[in-house]
């Protein structure tokens, strides 16, 4: 991440936020977990405009890597995974939005996962573009947070924005178990 940050600061304000994003974009083709750079935004660019590259660099990752995983690797996937898991996937497909919602929402599965393993199920492309936005942006928001809070306790020892990112988080477990519970049967 210094690396990164040494990056960034060369560059203008501008140039950097399109830095970042392409960055996302790389992070979710080769999974590396993008709620480690939404930490990352949260503390470099702020709460606002880390929030809105965030929800930018995000979508534009997970589409990217669910139609590469459709159109370039989904018969290699298909080939590689067990029939239990296929199953499920395609049990999964068949819920619709509500599976994004409840992978998106829960955050156990890393996003990179859901991006590659949802894009060989039956899941139109429209839905798992609006329902990944709607549904990433609280999660978005609390890792960006987060990031802010964790950034001014390193710089300043405050305190009360970081307990309130850890409220949130477990706020956003719990909303995420009740989705689970809510909405697959899976």
């Amino acid at each position: 991440m210094a690396l990164i940050q040494t990056y960034l600061q060369q560059l203008d304000r501008s140039t950097a936020a399109l830095a970042y994003i392409g960055i996302c974009i790389l992070a979710a083709l080769f999974m590396f977990p993008v709620s480690v750079l939404m930490l990352f935004s949260g503390a470099y660019f702020g709460l606002w405009l880390g929030f809105a590259l965030n929800l930018l660099g995000f979508i534009t990752g997970a589409v990217t890597a669910f139609l590469t995983a459709r159109y370039l690797a989904k018969d290699q996937m298909i080939r590689i995974l067990p029939a239990s898991v296929l199953r499920v996937l395609d049990k999964l497909g068949d819920c619709g939005w509500k599976t994004v919602a409840v992978l998106r929402a829960i955050g156990i599965i890393p996003g990179v996962l859901v991006n590659y393993s949802l894009a060989i199920t039956s899941l139109p492309l429209r839905t798992f573009i609006w329902a990944s936005l709607v549904f990433t942006i609280p999660t978005d928001f609390i890792l960006t947070y987060a990031g802010v809070a964790g950034a001014e306790f390193i710089n300043n020892g405050e305190l009360t924005k970081l307990l309130v990112a850890a409220s949130l988080v477990a706020a956003a477990c719990i909303a995420g178990y009740w989705l689970r519970k809510r909405f697959l049967k899976v």
